[in-house]
């Protein structure tokens, strides 16, 4: 299905069209972010990217980065109505991806806008898309994951598979310096990805080793916490990781725990909530 399906839909013809739905859903996010500080921990990160502190473990250095970034950048009034438009366009930005997904598998427009629509304007994805907050990063690593699976299981040479397999790793590396939920995405991509390679004798110990390698580049954002806490010229920060047990503990979110990757106001754990 994925080598076959979108035979009729060219990449170029895709790629537009997956635009066009993205600024789409940018306006509607856009007419209906929140004109100051929103709940959850917005605050928190708003202050982290204006101060360049670091964030609540694991301490989000991509996302404050880019919201840093965002400020400089990005038309509003206050850092809080910046943030909020960054968060949008990142969710629209997923919500495109989601698109090309769903159109290079089935070759049907209308399939891939009903996928895109559904999921960008689900109340939750709506509601955290447009708040200052780390969802909507989260929700664009996966659409491209997802993308990047597509052209993967496309492909047609050695070589094609080899650049789109350590694009994908790098992509894995620098998605976990967001939201560490979507290891449980990688955790299923990554096998998937290995065993096709193997399947067609392309997994040497040379392609392994850059795979390895393009994973650590994509962890290189996380430098960031280290230099932060040491400069310390935030007047609001989490933690000390000037030393590596710092910076461990607040990597692997060891306050919280580091294998309770979700909350609920139940008191169920993690295990019950997979299942």
């Amino acid at each position: 299905m994925g080598a076959g399906g979108g035979a009729g839909c060219g990449v170029g013809a895709a790629a537009a069209a997956a635009g066009a739905l993205g600024a789409a859903v940018a306006a509607v996010y856009g007419a209906t972010l929140p004109a100051g500080l929103p709940g959850g921990d917005a605050g928190e990160l708003i202050t982290a990217a204006y101060e360049l502190g670091v964030a609540h473990p694991p301490g989000y250095p991509l996302f404050t980065l880019l919201a840093r970034l965002a400020l400089g950048l990005l038309p509003g009034g206050t850092p809080a109505s910046r943030i909020n438009l960054l968060g949008s366009l990142l969710g629209a930005a997923a919500a495109s991806l989601l698109f090309y997904t769903a159109l290079r598998l089935s070759g049907s427009y209308a399939g891939g806008i009903l996928a895109a629509g559904v999921f960008s304007f689900s109340r939750l994805t709506w509601q955290w898309s447009i708040t200052a907050e780390v969802f909507s990063l989260n929700n664009l690593f996966v659409g491209l994951l997802m993308a990047l699976t597509v052209h993967f299981e496309e492909a047609s040479t050695a070589k094609e598979r080899s650049k789109i397999s350590r694009l994908g790793a790098f992509c894995c590396g620098l998605s976990l310096c967001n939201q560490h939920t979507i290891v449980l995405y990688v955790a299923c991509i990554v096998p998937w990805v290995l065993s096709r390679l193997l399947k067609k004798t392309e997994l040497s110990l040379g392609h392994l080793l850059k795979l390895g390698l393009c994973f650590l580049a994509g962890l290189l954002p996380y430098l960031y916490l280290p230099a932060s806490s040491y400069l310390n010229r935030a007047r609001w920060t989490w933690g000390d990781q000037t030393t590596f047990q710092g910076f461990l503990t607040h990597f692997l979110r060891e306050e919280y725990g580091t294998f309770s990757l979700a909350k609920s106001e139940t008191g169920s754990s993690m295990r019950e909530m997979l299942v």
